[in-house]
This record gives C-alpha cells, sequence and structure tokens, in this order.
C-alpha cells in the first residue's frame, strides 16, 4: 500500500504543469457555448471560414468538465485536471500490473516517461483513463476472474461522448479478439487458451458496444470520427502528428520501454500471448507513425512488460549468480547481519515519505499554476501583446492568424473571427493549402483575403506576407518580436 501512495505522489508530482497547450483554448470556448447554449456545440461559431458548418465535437463533455474547472479555479484548477486524471490513470494501470511492488512501481515510473509529453488539459486525458480501464477488465475477463461485460456499452457511451480516442478501445477490443482466436485455433491444449463460447460472448459485447457509441450529439457521425483527423493531410505539419524524434533524448523512454518489454518476452520463458503480439504490433506502428498516439502504447506496454518482467529478472538473476561477481557478492551479503527496522522508526520514515512528496506535488502545483507564471510562459509561444491590443483598441473583424494561435484567439477575442485553430478534423485540405498559399504572399492574395473579409492580419514578423501586406497599404498596429498585426485599410 504504502509504494503505491508513493508512486502516485510521484506521478502527481511529474503530471503538474502549466496550463498552455494551443488546443486547450478552443475547448474551452466551446465548453463555455455548450453550457450557455444549454446544449453540445455541434455547429462551429469560431472561425471565418467554416461559420455555420456542422461540426463533430466528439469531445462535447470534457469541454464543459475543463471549462468548469477553469471557470471555477482559473488555472489552478486547469493543472490540477490533468495531475488528477494522470494520477487516476496511472492507479487503473498499476492494478492491472502482475509482479512485485518494486517491479509494478518502476514500470509505472517508465510508462509516465513515455506518456509525459501528451499530459496537457485536454480531452485525450480521458482516453487514456478509459482506455486503462477496458485493459483491466478485459484482464479480468482472460484471467476468468468475471464474465460481466455489459458494463462496456456504459463505458463506451461515456467514452464518445468524452472523447473521440473512444476508437483505440476497439482497436483494443479487436487485437484481443484476434489474439483468442489465434490461441484457440493454435494453443487449444493450454488451459489458458477461451473457448469459442467466451470468444463469441466477448464478440457479441464488443458489436452491442459498437451501436452503443451512438448514443450521442454527433449521431452516425460519430462512426466517422477515427478517420477524420487520420485522412487529413494537414496532419502532416502538426507536431504531434509527426513521428518521434529518436534524436532526441527525450525519446529515450520510448526506447526503453519497447526493448525492454520485447527482452523480458524473450527471456521470460512465458509464452506470449496472440493478443499482445497483436497489440505491441498495432500499437507500436501506430506510436511510431506518430507522437499522439505513444500514450497508448505505452499503457499497453507496460502491461505486456509486467507479465514478462519478472520471469525475465529470474533468469537474468540466476544466470549473474553464477558469475564470479554475483558469487562474491552473495558471500558478502550472507556474512552481513541484518537488522529489522523498528516499527516506529520504520512507520516515521514512511510518512516522512509521503509528506515529502505530497508537499512537493501540491507546491509544484500551486506555483506552476500562478498568473504570473503561466502569462510568462503564455508571452513565449502566442501573440499575448497584439492580442491585448486588440482587445483594448480594435473593432471586431476577421483575423487571418498562425494555425497554432487560433485556439488563443478564439478564447480572448470574441467578437472576431479566425480562419482556422487546432481542429484539423473541421477543416478540408483544400483550406489548409490555400492558407499556406496566403502566408507566401501568392498572386491573388489580395483578392482571396478581401473576399473572406478580413480585417487583420496577425502573424509573426517572418511571414512574407507581412511585409507584403504592409508594401500594399496595410497598416501595422502593433509589433513585437513575437507577433506583427495589421489591419486592412
Amino acid at each position: 500500500m504504502l509504494m503505491l501512495v508513493l508512486v502516485l505522489l510521484l506521478v502527481f508530482l511529474m503530471a503538474s504543469r502549466s496550463p498552455t497547450d494551443p488546443d486547450m483554448w478552443w475547448h474551452l470556448r466551446a465548453g463555455e457555448e455548450t453550457i450557455k447554449g444549454g446544449k453540445p456545440l455541434v455547429i462551429d461559431t469560431m472561425t471565418f471560414t467554416m461559420s455555420g458548418e456542422r461540426w463533430v465535437n466528439h469531445s462535447w463533455l470534457s469541454q464543459v468538465i475543463l471549462y468548469l474547472a477553469y471557470n471555477y479555479f482559473e488555472y489552478p484548477g486547469l493543472s490540477l485536471y490533468v495531475a488528477l486524471m494522470a494520477t487516476a490513470t496511472m492507479f487503473v494501470l498499476y492494478q492491472s500490473l502482475k509482479g512485485g511492488v518494486f517491479l509494478r512501481a518502476g514500470i509505472i515510473v517508465l510508462v509516465c516517461a513515455v506518456i509525459a509529453p501528451v499530459w496537457s488539459p485536454r480531452p485525450q486525458q480521458f482516453s487514456l483513463l478509459l482506455f486503462s480501464a477496458l485493459t483491466a477488465w478485459l484482464l479480468l475477463y482472460l484471467q476468468r476472474k468475471t464474465t460481466k461485460l455489459w458494463p462496456m456499452p456504459l463505458l463506451f457511451i461515456l467514452w464518445s461522448n468524452l472523447h473521440g480516442g473512444y476508437s483505440f478501445g476497439f482497436m483494443l477490443l479487436g487485437i484481443t479478439l484476434v489474439g483468442m482466436i489465434f490461441d484457440r485455433l493454435l494453443r487449444p491444449e493450454t488451459e489458458q487458451t477461451m473457448t469459442w463460447r467466451e470468444i463469441g460472448r466477448l464478440a457479441d459485447w464488443t458489436a452491442i458496444s459498437l451501436l452503443a457509441v451512438l448514443l450521442n450529439p454527433n449521431g452516425l457521425s460519430t462512426w466517422e470520427i477515427p478517420f477524420q483527423t487520420v485522412g487529413v493531410a494537414v496532419t502532416e505539419y502538426i507536431q504531434e502528428w509527426e513521428s518521434i524524434d529518436f534524436h532526441n533524448i527525450s525519446a529515450m523512454p520510448y526506447l526503453v520501454l519497447l526493448f525492454t518489454t520485447l527482452v523480458s518476452i524473450g527471456l521470460s520463458g512465458r509464452r506470449a500471448s496472440g493478443s499482445e503480439l497483436a497489440g505491441l504490433t498495432l500499437f507500436g506502428v501506430s506510436s511510431l507513425i506518430a507522437q499522439r498516439l505513444i500514450g497508448v502504447f505505452a499503457l499497453f506496454a507496460g502491461v505486456v512488460l509486467a507479465r514478462h518482467a519478472e520471469g525475465a529478472l529470474l533468469v537474468i538473476t540466476e544466470h549473474w549468480r553464477t558469475t564470479p561477481a554475483g558469487e562474491r557478492y552473495e558471500k558478502w551479503r550472507s556474512s552481513r547481519k541484518s537488522k529489522d527496522i523498528p516499527p516506529g522508526l520504520r512507520k516515521t520514515i514512511n510518512l516522512t515519505l509521503v509528506g515529502i512528496l505530497a508537499l512537493a506535488g501540491l507546491g509544484k502545483l500551486f506555483y506552476i499554476s500562478q498568473p504570473a507564471v503561466v502569462d510568462a510562459n503564455l508571452v513565449t509561444y502566442y501573440p499575448v501583446g497584439a492580442v491585448d491590443f486588440l482587445e483594448e483598441k480594435g473593432t471586431p473583424g476577421n483575423i487571418l492568424s498562425d494555425y497554432g494561435w487560433g485556439g488563443y484567439l478564439d478564447w480572448h477575442l470574441r467578437d472576431n473571427k479566425v480562419y482556422f485553430d487546432g481542429r484539423a478534423d473541421l477543416y478540408s485540405d483544400e483550406l489548409f493549402f490555400a492558407w499556406m498559399d496566403l502566408i507566401a504572399a501568392d498572386p491573388g492574395w489580395e483578392t482571396t483575403l478581401s473576399g473572406y473579409d478580413v480585417e487583420y492580419i496577425l502573424l509573426p514578423p517572418d511571414m512574407k506576407l507581412t511585409e507584403e501586406a504592409e508594401k500594399a497599404g496595410w497598416q501595422v498596429l502593433y509589433r513585437d518580436d513575437l507577433s506583427v498585426l495589421l489591419q486592412v485599410q
């Protein structure tokens, strides 16, 4: 119990971070409009390019939660949201792992190191939590510790209203069924192999769950969500959809998890199940294609690693004991006289460790979510000065801005509409490539902006359009090292 408490406090400490994610802002705006409108926001109201068009808003419920967290607790509420969601996810994962407390704690820390880049105040945190919950339930079913599958459709109803990542759940169910069939055909003699009846029951409830996700404001469009973002070419230009950069030191935890899992399977002496092989292949390939998907891979790989690591460690330990260094260590160890720590002192040490981590976690959360600290981070990533100028002296009007700034403008400039924001699944490839032509000041840019009735241009100073617009007579209203704000004359 102590190790669980300590590792969860460590997770809370690791996951406490300043809320500056670029997509957080339009999620907050959508949550606010959902609450004020009394119904999920499924029509675009933030852009001038898609205004009034249907928006398949798969995260409407989590947007409400995010907005309420910010509305009542401001930045600390958003930081707390991330820390609590990460802690809850790791708690569920810990319960799913096999092995001793130190092994499980080590795996949790490794998984956290891999997932840490995707921890942010966004709806996808719910997908990580619910993926862990579904994994835990499937493990109980595979181990025949439960036969109940009826809660599964309820989970998917909730999941599909919280985040479009519900598709990860069906991917998990798919690879589990494939693995079960694989084992049934090739390993029918093993006791762990599920019967056709058990396989059929899981398949039936999977089909029911697939229908259950339609209990959603988006209706049949809910089924399209998994294919919308993946099929958009704009994702090639978004960092979180790029492949992992293995030249970066931040990729090391991923490599450690990947190869430790593969080596453990090879050394453990326990045959990998069909589901494990299928899952590592599917989620592994997905995570190599897009950084955004490493969280699901890490959660799945952590469960597989725990199942095989203990056996692998036994093999390594037994081999090491036969080496000269191992023999000397065993002799030294047997010659030492062990002394038990008095119960009172042990309790004091344990409570001290818990107290230190708890204070560190709360202290970090309090510090990084202070307005002064958050604002200092914001000026690094967003055109804060230009937005402040528009809020104070600007007039309503359409804004052509940088893609990564769209969400920030959605939240702060309610009287203005942007070309687009971080909702990649809402926009066509043509719209994105047209924006690229605009910022490059390709011939016809003035006609295009006039057709959209664009009042302002807000871009980094090194964009060619800022230079050409100034030459064409657009008035410079504001300029700093990060952005240039121009108004049409």
